[in-house]
C-alpha cells in the first residue's frame, strides 16, 4: 500500500502489534522498537489482542497501549449474543478447516487483496470466524484511528493483522520469529498463512533461515530480513562479569521447544570443575514443576537455581560464564543475543539455523546436536575446564553481536516500515 509522507496528521506513524506483553523476545524487540522510533518523534502506539495477560515488561513513558480486550457488556443478552456468536464462529472455522483442507488449491489462484468473487467472500468470511472477536476489535480500531503502518509480530498476530487490514490503505509489515518448517500451527492456521500473507508488503524474518522456509511457502509482495536490534552493545571487550565469574545459566521459557529437560539430563554427566558449576535457569513456564521433578529424579537438584522470569536477566548474565540454549527449534532468540552481547561463551543446538548465523563453532561457542544429552554434557565439560578459553569466546561474542546495534540496522528497519 502507498504510504503517505511523515506529516502530522493526528494519525498515528506506527502501531506494533503484538499479542499480549508478557514474557518473550518478540515483546522486548517491540518495546526496543517502539521506543526507539517514539524517541525521533514519531507517533508510536502497542496494541495487543489477548486480553488479561500478565505484563512482563513495563511500559516506556510516553507510549501509549490499546489493549484490545473481550467484550464487557454483562446483560442476559449480551452474554448469550456472545456465546452464540462464538459457537457460529467454531461451525464456520470448521468449515473453512475443510474448504482449504480440500480446495487449497482453488483458493491459491483466486485470493488476493485485489480480487473479488466467491473464494474471497469465503475467505473474509472464513478468517473472520478463524480469528474471532480479535478480528472484529482489530479491525474496527484500524478503521476508526487510521494507522499509516503496522509491523505485527507473531504468526497468529500477523495473520489476524493481514485478515483485518486486508482492504484498508495502511503500510503493512509482518515478521515471523520462529522456524515455520518447525513450529506447527493448528491446521486453520497454517493453511491461512500463505494466503493471509498476500495482504503483507514486506514479510519479514529474523534469521536468513527462516526467511528461506518463508520463501517456499507462498508468493509474497516482498521477503526481507528484518534483524533484532541490540541497543548499545560495545564493540569489544570481554565477558560483562567478574573476570573469574563460573557457572551455567539458561534464559528461557520453561516450554518443550527450548530443550530444558535435555539440560538437566546432561548435568550428572558432568565431572570434576564442570559438576562444581552452579546452573541458573531465569524464565517461567507451564513445564516448570515437570523440570523440577526431573531435576529431583536425577538428583541434581542442589545444583540448579530456579529463578522464573525477570525482566533484568542481564542481572544475572553478568555472574555466569557460559550461556546454554538447548532449544529443539527458533528463530533468532533474544537470549542468546543478550548473552552474546555480555560477554558470554555460549552453547546452542543445530536444530534451526537461526542461532547458527551469530555462533561461529569453536570461535564463540559450541554447537551440539539436538536432543543429545551426552554432546551437551560434553560441551560444557570442555567450557568449564578452561575458563580463559570462555573469556575469549565471550570476548568474540560480545564483538560479533555489535553490527546488530541500532545505527548498523536503522536504516533497513526504516526502509522496511517506509519510514524514509
Amino acid at each position: 500500500m502507498d504510504v503517505p509522507e511523515l506529516v502530522d496528521s493526528g494519525r498515528d506513524d506506527l502501531w506494533i502489534v503484538l499479542p499480549h506483553l508478557g514474557a518473550g523476545g518478540a515483546q522486548k524487540v517491540a518495546l526496543i522498537a517502539a521506543l526507539h522510533f517514539a524517541a525521533q518523534g514519531l507517533k508510536v502506539k502497542l496494541v495487543t489482542l489477548i486480553p488479561g495477560h500478565p505484563v512482563a515488561h513495563a511500559l516506556p513513558d510516553g507510549i501509549p497501549l490499546l489493549e484490545l480486550g473481550a467484550p464487557t457488556h454483562r446483560s442476559w443478552w449480551a452474554r448469550g449474543g456472545r456465546f452464540t456468536l462464538a459457537q457460529l464462529d467454531k461451525l464456520i472455522r470448521l468449515l473453512f478447516q475443510l474448504q482449504l483442507r480440500w480446495f487449497g488449491g482453488w483458493f491459491q489462484g483466486r485470493v488476493d487483496p485485489g480480487a473479488g468473487g466467491l473464494a474471497m467472500q469465503l475467505f473474509r468470511v472464513g478468517t473472520e470466524a478463524t480469528a474471532g472477536f480479535r478480528f472484529r476489535q482489530l479491525r474496527r480500531q484500524l478503521r476508526r484511528q487510521r494507522p499509516h503502518r503496522i509491523l505485527a509480530l507473531l504468526t497468529r498476530t500477523n495473520i489476524t493483522c493481514c485478515c483485518a487490514a486486508w482492504d484498508l490503505p495502511i503500510h503493512l509489515v509482518v515478521s515471523e520469529r520462529n522456524d515455520p518448517s518447525l513450529q506447527l500451527l493448528p491446521e486453520v492456521w497454517q493453511r491461512l498463512r500463505p494466503l493471509a500473507y498476500r495482504r503483507a508488503d514486506v514479510v519479514t524474518a529474523n534469521t536468513a533461515g527462516v526467511l528461506s522456509a518463508l520463501d517456499g511457502m507462498g508468493a509474497w509482495q516482498r521477503l526481507a530480513l528484518l534483524p533484532n536490534p541490540m541497543p548499545g552493545v560495545p564493540a569489544s571487550g570481554v565477558g560483562s562479569g567478574a573476570s573469574n565469574a563460573i557457572g551455567f545459566i539458561t534464559v528461557a521459557r520453561l516450554v518443550p521447544q527450548k530443550g530444558l529437560d535435555v539440560l538437566l539430563a546432561a548435568l550428572p554427566r558432568l565431572s570434576g570443575a564442570a559438576a562444581a558449576w552452579p546452573v541458573t535457569s531465569v524464565g517461567d513456564g507451564p513445564e516448570r514443576e515437570m523440570l523440577q521433578q526431573q531435576a529431583q529424579d536425577l538428583g541434581v537438584s542442589g545444583r540448579l537455581r530456579w529463578l522464573g522470569f525477570r525482566s533484568d536477566p542481564e542481572r544475572f548474565l553478568a555472574d555466569a560464564a557460559v550461556f546454554v540454549l538447548p532449544s529443539r527449534f527458533e528463530g533468532m532468540p533474544n537470549a542468546l543475543l543478550e548473552a552474546m552481547a555480555a560477554g558470554l561463551a555460549v552453547i546452542v543446538t543445530d536444530a534451526s539455523p537461526g542461532p547458527l548465523e551469530v555462533v561461529e563453532p569453536r570461535v564463540s561457542g559450541l554447537v551440539v546436536p539436538s536432543d543429545d544429552p551426552v554432546a551437551l554434557a560434553a560441551a560444557m565439560q570442555e567450557l568449564a575446564s578452561d575458563p580463559e578459553r570462555c573469556r575469549r569466546m565471550g570476548a568474540a561474542a560480545r564483538q560479533r553481536i555489535a553490527a546488530l546495534d541500532w545505527p548498523q540496522l536503522e536504516p533497513l528497519w526504516r526502509s522496511i516500515l517506509a519510514l524514509s
